[in-house]
């Protein structure tokens, strides 16, 4: 080799060799996949947490969820209705165009149509404009103090990529519809989609023209789906892993027991409970016909006092859990603690006489759809509860379906009975209020999927959204919650926990929304 040549092969080697010394992969197992590249197309936990590291919102949260700067620099209220926002500079997404007000405008508003699952987290809008090519204005229909807490939720994308592909509207999740967001991403987050394999593995790789400073080392993250719980664990002691979540309560001990790996637990901003379809004049899967028991209170109460939630509790979540009375999980923005205790006992006595009362003295038959891949111990939960009703003379089948078919089949509509769990993830309680409890009416009550209906609660609702002070705010909550739990509009369960599984040499932080953020990891 000439002199010359190989003095340049040496600089092409020193290069390689020096970049690669620094190029940190990552791999992490998840028990569920995110459904869609579409950041609004389904407002679901794992889809999030994938799209929250691709696509970023004018504002975002920090390592202890508070709410900061992010495709937004700065923001003032010229008036109590208009937030102004002032957009960074030379921010770029992914395919390498520039980020502009009409971006945001474009995303925001899309957002809003009724196609989007998104919708709730900007439910107080009214209308967004672009001042100029930095600056946008979000108008909201009346004064709201929780806005800024909702909009990390609401994503940026670029609407010159959305009109070249068809994308201009979400595709409907519940109607199985796809565009080319669905598969295909281009965001300004931290990390580009690099690979696509929907319930197989989603590749990640660091955008090195991203406009922050990463705190992160993490150059390329692999996230693959591993639904069976011990094939996870496995996975990760074997180390093929760096990470996975969530770890079953039974294997923590083992994972904190083998060299060289560690497991972070915490509580989890997620409510955990049972839905009932009290809209149908007869249930689609119970033995009932020609009328609907769930449409009876005292039906629902009686399958509310049948079960022993602190049983659940003890055995089956090796108290991890805690127990709940009302949807809202504790230490969200306006909810009162003393709101959370049990309003009806376990009373196996009350709920048969309920029952007879109601005309079922003999009990009836009853499909309950669950998950089991999505929630501690789920199909393990589920079938505990089966065990408990037969006591009442409630025989219930337990129909255990990986996420992806249980989030379709419910969210159509084609559920009588299911065991579900919420997470309000801009930690305020309207969130929870007006997804799960108020009337669902193509803008609210998303997944209230057993239509709940109470006019009064659906008025404290729009009074929580509207009201600027935190204490009459809370009392709102509390009035339209106390309405709620009497109506037995749901049966609250408990509160779930959080477990991660790691290397020692991973430094993570845990978030109690359990949304994995590369963020805050780094390798070491």
């Amino acid at each position: 080799m000439p002199p010359r040549a190989f003095r340049r092969f040496a600089g092409l080697l020193a290069l390689v060799l020096c970049c690669s010394a620094h190029a940190v992969a990552f791999k992490w197992a998840s028990q569920d996949d995110a459904a869609t590249m579409d950041p609004d197309a389904f407002n679901h936990g794992p889809t999030m947490t994938v799209l929250g590291h691709i696509y970023e919102g004018l504002v975002r949260r920090d390592r202890e969820q508070r709410i900061e700067p992010a495709l937004a620099q700065s923001w003032t209220q010229p008036a109590p209705t208009v937030w102004r926002f002032r957009l960074r500079e030379g921010v770029r997404f992914h395919d390498g165009s520039l980020l502009t007000a009409d971006d945001v405008v474009f995303s925001l508003k899309r957002a809003m149509t009724p196609e989007s699952d998104m919708k709730v987290f900007a439910a107080s809008i009214a209308d967004v404009k672009a001042v100029d090519a930095t600056t946008v204005d979000v108008v909201t229909e009346f004064p709201n103090a929780a806005l800024l807490q909702s909009l990390p939720e609401l994503k940026v994308m670029s609407k010159a990529w959305a009109e070249k592909n068809g994308a201009l509207r979400p595709a409907d999740m519940r109607q199985k519809s796809e565009n080319f967001a669905t598969r295909n991403a281009n965001g300004t987050g931290p990390f580009k989609l690099s690979v696509r394999e929907p319930d197989v593995r989603t590749v990640l790789v660091a955008h090195t023209g991203w406009w922050d400073k990463p705190a992160s080392n993490i150059t390329e993250a692999t996230m693959v789906k591993i639904s069976s719980a011990a094939t996870r664990v496995a996975a990760l002691l074997s180390g093929e892993l760096d990470f996975a979540y969530p770890i079953p309560l039974q294997d923590i001990p083992r994972v904190e027991a083998s060299t060289g790996y560690k497991v972070l637990q915490g509580p989890e901003i997620r409510n955990l409970f049972l839905s009932m379809d009290q809209a149908s004049p007869e249930l689609r899967y119970a033995s009932v016909k020609g009328r609907n028991p769930f449409a009876d209170r005292r039906v629902r109460l009686a399958i509310y006092q049948a079960i022993d939630i602190e049983a659940i509790g003890k055995r089956i979540l090796r108290d991890s859990a805690v127990p709940t009375g009302i949807l809202v999980p504790r230490g969200v923005n306006s909810v009162d603690a003393a709101m959370v205790a049990r309003p009806f006992p376990y009373d196996l006595a009350a709920a048969k006489k309920l029952l007879a009362e109601a005309g079922y003295p003999t009990g009836f038959e009853v499909t309950l759809d669950c998950t089991n891949d999505r929630y501690v111990n789920d199909e393990q939960v589920c079938t505990a509860i089966a065990g408990m009703l037969s006591r009442i003379g409630v025989k219930v089948a337990v129909n255990a379906l990986p996420g992806a078919r249980f989030f379709t089949k419910v969210g159509a509509g084609d559920s009588s009975f299911n065991f579900f769990g919420y997470t309000p993830v801009n930690l305020d309680a309207y969130n929870t209020l007006n997804v799960m409890m108020a009337t669902r009416d193509g803008k609210a009550g998303q997944w209230n999927v057993g239509r709940y209906s109470n006019p009064e609660v659906d008025r404290l609702i729009g009074q929580v959204l509207t009201e600027m002070d935190p204490q009459a705010r809370t009392r709102l909550v509390t009035q339209a919650m106390t309405l709620h739990r009497n109506d037995v509009g749901h049966i609250p369960l408990y509160q779930q926990g959080l477990a991660w599984g790691m290397r020692k040499n991973v430094d993570a932080a845990l978030q109690s929304d359990n949304r994995v953020n590369l963020r805050f990891i780094s390798v070491r």
